[in-house]
């Protein structure tokens, strides 16, 4: 009998039931997916990273002898170490793509690339070369394949016998791209038996016993080759792509740590205000149980199947379908960026307990709610509840009251009455438009970085970068012909107070074509004298103007120590900026300006002798819509789970409201209220919840997005911004949202029966 009543009250309330399941779906789907590609990423990154034992840190220098390596394996921390040579080198193709050729002392043990296709590396072949899998796709090349590379006036021809993928270069690109080409830029490794050239070693990788204190291995690495030309330590924290992708793991779990969240809050809170409403909805049926002998262990778990069944179901379904749908909507513009050997999903713990969750939050608000009205008499609880009486409180006293019309204070009374469900509502609101609001956010500020730094700061259309051996004559034609102006940039190493951080370094005169702004937009002069450094980067190391800073070029062991005499802001690009003239002052003798850039507002660009490579504007910018393809889509993804969200939970707490409000509802109907009277009552109520949840959403969202967009990284720096139009778009959707629902409600007005309507609380 039980087994039919449920089919029977499954049948009858089936849209109450569809959204419990519908809640516990979603809830657990959007936080199993968002996150199944945070964690995807992560174990594949971590898994990959331990089976090849990426080196724990890099030595940088020059001609690093066999005494030299010996002495760094004699270090405490170091459980083993190689040399190698690693050198920039041009292919033998169209376009002279660049080539970075390792080439490796004895047995790969260290940093061990991944086998893709072909033989495992053999120290002993002279012939061979390991070339990089991205490359070889996009240039068609496969095993047994001849390659040539040139590099100092030298020419290493291999037969290619393996196609790899490498630990150390998870994110690689071209010199001024900031997307990879696969086609321009790549990366092989080759014996040193190979070499019919002297090989000066210039770089020692690191297998530490322990993870590895940079700041201290690295004084020790200083103290220990004081005698040698030692230049850097950089651990593996530091390398290029592991930063990178660890840049972009943590800003990926900054969104699936909130956003998911939020989904599945509003999930339980609207799936405990449901499940509370439809078991006291069966007050009369529960108590007409207890009369006709059933006992109350029965009667609950007859209940508790309702929640249980429902809520596991749709939880099971979240937790399977989440890891194996969105994740695969990330991973194309993912692995455009990142070179991982395989991408995949994958679950842990916390989507377990999530799920776990939504069913254990079901069945406790269902056992709550039954053993309530269970504890009461049979000939109590047969009988429909009584309403609550509401008393007169302040606001009745006030003259605003006695100006409100019926509209205003009967919406007041009922809200008044019936809080639990006026809180929900506001808080189904508030979430929705939180969740559109910061999603617009971040799109608007990344749209608006782009514009700041791709239309007021860069005003050049062309970058030229120069090879570092262009003679005078050369660099004076590009200049002249170009209209163009000189610039110097280097990858530097910034130190203050402990704190250690690689950034760029800018050297130039006047220009026209890159101008510095401060942190309201505004066009700035940079001291021809003094050292200015960007608001990012001093936050990053702690330094305020009048502060000195310790500086080095990457590949120059000399440390310089400058004075900061002023500040500017830029999105992307953290460093420091001075003039040609300050530059020479502090570099002396050990550092000698040489341009290496030239800008120019040309956009044909001919080929020059001792240009290497150029960008243009439109290249770059495309590049960065490339590279924010990404998070442009969680965007899209949020908008449209905020809106399916908004129109589950409105329309089931719309539902509900209608089914408390019904007795009311003919009440007024049996006095005289007219079904267009009666819809802008209930329309009235809703609007009033709407504006309070989107107000609230307002600074919610702000504060949201600046958790957002500091989860960036300390080389970017993205202000926050909600274009006026979208803020007007997010409005009318969180409105029209809340409206449409409450329209579809107000239809059920004209098909209320008054009689049973009244009679069933006679």
């Amino acid at each position: 009998m039980l087994v039919k009543k449920m089919l029977r009250d499954l049948s009858d309330h089936k849209i109450q039931f569809v959204s419990i399941f519908l809640m516990a779906f979603l809830g657990v789907f959007a936080f199993t997916g968002i996150n199944g590609e945070v964690v995807g990423i992560t174990d594949v990154s971590t898994h990959y990273y331990e089976d090849t034992n990426l080196a724990d840190g890099w030595i940088y220098g020059e001609n690093f002898d066999k005494d030299t390596l010996k002495d760094i394996k004699n270090m405490e921390e170091v459980k083993n170490a190689h040399r190698e040579m690693v050198v920039d080198t041009v292919a033998n193709y169209s376009s002279d793509p660049d080539i970075t050729l390792h080439i490796l002392e004895g047995k790969q043990e260290i940093s061990k690339f991944h086998l893709f296709k072909g033989k495992d590396f053999n120290p002993n072949d002279k012939e061979g070369i390991w070339i990089d899998k991205r490359f070889a796709d996009a240039r068609d090349l496969d095993i047994g394949d001849k390659i040539s590379l040139k590099f100092d006036g030298k020419t290493v021809s291999k037969t290619i016998r393996g196609i790899i993928y490498s630990p150390e270069y998870v994110y690689y690109i071209q010199e001024g791209s900031m997307i990879p080409d696969f086609s321009q830029v790549g990366y092989a490794f080759m014996p040193s038996k190979g070499a019919d050239f002297d090989i000066e070693y210039n770089r020692i990788t690191i297998d530490g016993k322990k993870e590895l204190d940079a700041k201290e291995f690295s004084s020790e690495v200083s103290e220990l080759l004081g005698q040698y030309t030692y230049a850097q330590f950089v651990p593996r924290e530091d390398n290029v792509g592991v930063s990178t992708l660890q840049d972009e793991i943590d800003q990926h779990n900054m969104f699936s740590g909130i956003f998911p969240i939020i989904f599945v809050m509003v999930a339980l809170l609207t799936l405990l205000t449901t499940m509370s409403r439809v078991i006291s909805s069966q007050r009369t049926q529960i108590g007409t149980l207890k009369a006709m002998g059933y006992d109350n262990t029965t009667i609950i778990l007859h209940y508790l199947s309702y929640g249980f069944f429902l809520s596991f179901a749709g939880s099971l379904l979240g937790l399977i379908i989440g890891p194996l749908t969105l994740p695969y909507l990330f991973y194309p513009s993912m692995s455009a960026m990142y070179s991982l050997p395989y991408w995949g999903p994958a679950w842990n713990l916390s989507f377990f307990l999530v799920a776990a969750l939504m069913v254990i939050i079901s069945v406790l608000v269902t056992f709550i709610s039954v053993k309530t009205i269970n504890d009461e008499n049979p000939a109590d609880s047969i009988k429909p509840k009584v309403p609550k009486a509401v008393s007169s409180g302040i606001m009745e006293r006030t003259k605003i009251w006695k100006k409100m019309g019926f509209n205003g204070r009967w919406n007041y009374r009922d809200a008044k009455r019936n809080k639990v469900r006026a809180i929900m509502s506001i808080f189904g609101v508030f979430a929705c438009a939180l969740l559109i609001m910061s999603a617009f956010g971040m799109y608007d500020s990344m749209n608006d970085v782009q514009d700041w730094q791709y239309n007021q700061i860069y005003n050049y259309n062309s970058k030229l970068y120069l090879d570092e051996n262009i003679t005078d004559a050369q660099l004076s034609t590009v200049v002249k012909d170009t209209n163009g102006e000189e610039m110097m940039e280097q990858a530097i190493e910034v130190k203050y107070r402990g704190n250690k951080h690689t950034a760029s370094m800018t050297v130039y005169n006047d220009s026209e074509l890159f101008r510095p702004t401060d942190i309201n937009r505004n066009y700035i002069e940079i001291d021809p004298d003094g050292v200015a450094i960007s608001d990012r980067l001093a936050e990053v190391l702690g330094l305020k103007v009048g502060d000195k800073v310790r500086w080095h070029l990457v590949g120059n062991p000399k440390w310089i120590d400058s004075e900061i005499t002023q500040t500017y802001s830029t999105p992307f690009g953290q460093g420091i900026i001075m003039s040609e003239k300050t530059y020479e002052k502090y570099g002396g003798d050990d550092y000698n300006y040489s341009t290496n850039v030239v800008l120019t507002e040309d956009k044909d660009i001919k080929n020059y002798t001792g240009v290497t490579s150029v960008s243009t504007r439109e290249d770059i910018v495309k590049g960065w819509e490339d590279m924010t393809e990404a998070m442009n889509l969680m965007v899209y993804v949020l908008i449209i789970f905020a809106v399916i969200l908004a129109v589950v939970v409105l329309y089931n707490l719309g539902l509900l409201s209608f089914t408390e409000i019904q007795r009311e509802i003919a009440t007024l109907k049996v006095l005289g209220f007219n079904t267009k009277s009666l819809r802008r009552l209930l329309l009235t109520q809703n609007l009033w919840f709407s504006t309070i949840g989107f107000i609230l959403a307002i600074p919610g969202a702000y504060i949201l997005m600046e958790a957002m967009m500091g989860s960036t990284g300390a080389d970017y720096y993205f202000p926050i911004n909600i274009y006026p139009l979208n803020f007007i778009i997010s409005l009318i959707m969180t409105f029209g949202l809340s409206i449409l629902v409450n329209l579809l409600f107000s239809r059920k007005i004209k098909k209320v029966n008054m009689v049973e309507s009244l009679k069933s609380n006679e």
